[in-house]
């Protein structure tokens, strides 16, 4: 009894241990946003919220976040229109080759972003030659797509499983068009999974800094990429970071309210 308590004991506290490693960098930032000296230093040496006020008149950093959030939306949308359909396609198409095909879209979370990357040049560079496409808005949202859709593939996918097909094989019994049954039963029944792959999605293309650095242009630059090219040239500024702790606390919400309406840690 003695030693399952002693193992339990340690358990516990090598779990509470590494989730303080987690959420210490989180931690640094919330408390460094409020730090009044100009350059990045902890403990804080006093408390201010001038880099939030600078923050609302700054018109570098509005523009990239807002870059940000139009990409993430609309490579959002287009994700879920292709991967919804393509997810239950390859749910109930049993073989080999949905199989390969569930492979071969997955295929993007398994390379490093900046494979990705140096592929999409390439290939916009063959593009460039029939349309200009490189540097420009569609070029971002484009790899931005291909970004997101393994998630809302993979996403989608989960949520299937907690599907009653019977339900979908009664309705075409009684008739009903297999768009109709897709439409009224299928989507009502995996919304959660839809709206978790969305917000997860959005989270993504919103936080990324690999291929946004190599594909935005200099009209396109995203907030990731602004922060990176900042942080080379300038080092780390007190607003970066003021920034950075209101959209981590956004984050943060989002993901709390996604897990309790939705739970979505169940299909992660």
């Amino acid at each position: 009894m003695k030693e399952k308590k002693f193992w339990g004991a340690l358990n516990t506290t090598v779990a509470l241990l590494v989730l303080l490693f987690m959420l210490i960098p989180i931690i640094v930032i919330f408390i460094n946003a409020f730090n009044s000296s100009r350059f990045f230093s902890f403990p804080p040496e006093g408390f201010t919220l001038e880099w939030f006020e600078r923050f609302l008149t700054n018109r570098e950093y509005k523009t990239a976040i807002l870059v940000s959030l139009k990409l993430a939306t609309i490579s959002v949308i287009i994700a879920l229109l292709v991967g919804i359909p393509a997810s239950y396609a390859l749910y109930r198409w049993q073989s080999p080759l949905s199989k390969a095909l569930s492979s071969l879209f997955l295929s993007p979370l398994m390379l490093p972003g900046i494979i990705w990357a140096i592929g999409l040049i390439q290939y916009y560079a063959v593009l460039n030659r029939i349309v200009p496409i490189s540097g420009t808005t569609l070029s971002l949202i484009l790899a931005h797509i291909i970004l997101i859709l393994p998630y809302v593939i993979r996403l989608v996918l989960s949520s299937l499983s907690y599907l009653d097909f019977d339900t979908v094989n009664a309705s075409r019994t009684l008739g009903a068009s297999p768009l109709r049954s897709f439409v009224t039963i299928v989507i009502p029944a995996i919304k959660p999974g839809i709206i978790i792959s969305a917000i997860f999605g959005f989270m993504v293309s919103f936080n990324d800094v690999t291929i946004s650095s190599f594909i935005a242009g200099v009209s396109n630059l995203t907030y990731p990429v602004r922060m990176f090219v900042e942080l080379r040239t300038e080092g780390l500024d007190p607003l970066a970071v003021a920034v950075s702790a209101v959209i981590m606390f956004v984050t943060i919400i989002v993901a709390l309210v996604a897990e309790k309406f939705w739970a979505w840690s169940k299909y992660l």
